[in-house]
């Protein structure tokens, strides 16, 4: 049986790629810096990927044959700046090393779509000229980069959503705000993002993993949203589009940029077919967990 082994496994995304991985006959370890609860299919192994030590110990439990690198600095209003993204890369870069030299024979790493800096249009792997505008996305393509020299994969996430998103993200800061009555103010709302279900982009993950992809590919849905469409959205699922004020927020730095946008063509070379939740219903969905968790109006 091939293993998997998942760093940031515990995170927003790697919560949602594990059972993806165990779906597809993966044995399936997970490394998270403290204990987890039990998940099944799962076995977990605690490490501190920023130490030699502990990139050593993944490694060595795991004995993979894959190997999907997620752990990073991700903290919003923290990560883009954090000098951590330069011990990130480094840690990223040795780990590669280390399991390239250990027979890890499938690696994919898990990058963003900032390392591609202003665009005019929906970013393409091959053409598009990468000049990140922050420490994160300059930190993840110095990582890429040696990525793919060694033959590896390299995924570029867009805008994820979903269930265990980090709460002072977009999506369920608008949710909190709304359920508890509150106005919500934001920008003017015409900047495009690609927003990709969580459970969606852990089925692209998978693929991508399972095929002979190498070299960057974007994960993202390939359907570009204004901001204030999918504020919109949200809010009249809530009925409370009345709270909103658009224009209240500047845009400033890469939340004023345009449009962040991917070309898929490479990946729907792994994914075409495989059944996706799409925005829609996974809006319905994360609306649905978030309301089980927070406190709303009686």
């Amino acid at each position: 049986m091939s293993r998997v082994l998942v760093t940031g496994a515990s995170g927003f995304l790697g919560r949602a790629l594990l059972p993806a991985l165990v779906g597809r006959g993966f044995e399936v370890h997970g490394i998270a810096r403290s204990a987890q609860a039990a998940v099944a299919g799962v076995s977990w192994h605690a490490a501190d990927l920023l130490t030699e030590a502990g990139r050593r110990l993944a490694l060595s439990v795991a004995r993979p044959t894959h190997l999907v690198h997620l752990a990073w600095e991700a903290r919003p209003g923290r990560y883009r700046e954090d000098p951590v993204n330069r011990l990130w890369a480094e840690a990223s870069i040795d780990l590669l090393a280390r399991a390239r030299a250990g027979g890890t024979r499938r690696i994919l790493g898990i990058g963003s779509c900032l390392e591609y800096g202003p665009q005019s249009g929906p970013c393409e792997e091959r053409t598009s000229q990468c000049n990140p505008t922050t420490l994160y996305g300059q930190a993840k393509l110095a990582t890429a980069e040696a990525y793919i020299a060694a033959g590896a994969s390299w995924g570029r996430v867009f805008v994820p959503f979903g269930p265990h998103e980090p709460q002072a993200r977009l999506i369920p800061s608008l949710i909190r705000s709304l359920r508890a009555g509150q106005e919500f103010g934001c920008s003017h709302g015409g900047q495009l993002r690609d927003f990709v279900y969580v459970d969606d982009l852990a089925q692209m993950i998978a693929a991508v993993l399972g095929s002979e992809l190498t070299g960057a590919v974007n994960l993202a849905s390939g359907e570009p949203r204004s901001l204030r469409s999918v504020i919109e959205h949200v809010a009249g699922l809530l009925k409370a589009r009345h709270l909103v004020r658009f224009g209240a927020v500047a845009a400033t730095g890469v939340d004023a940029e345009p449009i962040l946008a991917a070309d898929v063509r490479r990946l729907r070379e792994v994914t075409a077919g495989l059944p996706l939740v799409g925005f829609e219903e996974g809006a319905a969905r994360g609306l649905a967990w978030w309301i089980d968790r927070l406190p709303g109006r009686e």
